[in-house]
């Protein structure tokens, strides 16, 4: 994926410093202005909509984000190779924590903690990127219309030997 654009709309940088026990609570709504840009990012056709809700919360170090990513996404069938619309309706819940990690524990660490908050940067917390990652993480891998029938390949039943293929190479020497 490439770096997101500036999406005015689908961004809030919050202060870890300016949260508490109490919910925060973050609601984003993509403008169609900044639709283009994030179906760039996402490397799609493209974006119809997208929008963001969560609640942000932090206890000492921890930050906790609990949310909701709605999307209608226009992708490429990998049958047919048309343009499909996929929708993205998932909650969520992510983990950031404030303090930095050891660099004694990345060193003797061998396998990553896939569980372990992921460290803030700057101390700021911008909620557009967690809903496009949540977003990222929701999207079909091989998205595939409903009774899609894929395209005849023309070599389809074709048996071809690697024989055949040095047949094919053989100049006329034998005359």
């Amino acid at each position: 994926m490439s770096e997101p654009t500036e999406m005015p709309s689908f961004s809030r940088s919050l202060k870890a410093d300016d949260l508490g026990a109490e919910p925060y609570s973050v609601e984003l709504h993509a403008a169609e202005a900044d639709l283009a840009g994030i179906a760039q990012y996402l490397m799609i056709p493209g974006v119809d909509a997208m929008r963001g809700e969560a609640d942000v919360t932090r206890r000492g170090d921890l930050i906790t984000v609990s949310g909701r990513v709605e999307a209608t996404l226009v992708r490429e069938c990998v049958a047919t190779l048309e343009p499909m619309e996929e929708l993205i309706d998932e909650d969520f819940v992510a983990t950031f924590t404030t303090s930095a990690p050891d660099a004694d524990d990345l060193r003797d660490e061998v396998e990553a903690d896939l569980d372990a908050p992921e460290p803030l940067e700057n101390d700021r917390l911008d909620m557009g990127a967690v809903f496009l990652e949540h977003v990222v993480l929701s999207m079909a891998p091989h998205p595939r219309r409903q009774n899609a029938e894929p395209i005849p390949d023309p070599g389809a039943g074709v048996r071809i030997s690697a024989f055949d293929a040095l047949k094919a190479l053989k100049t006329g020497d034998d005359d």
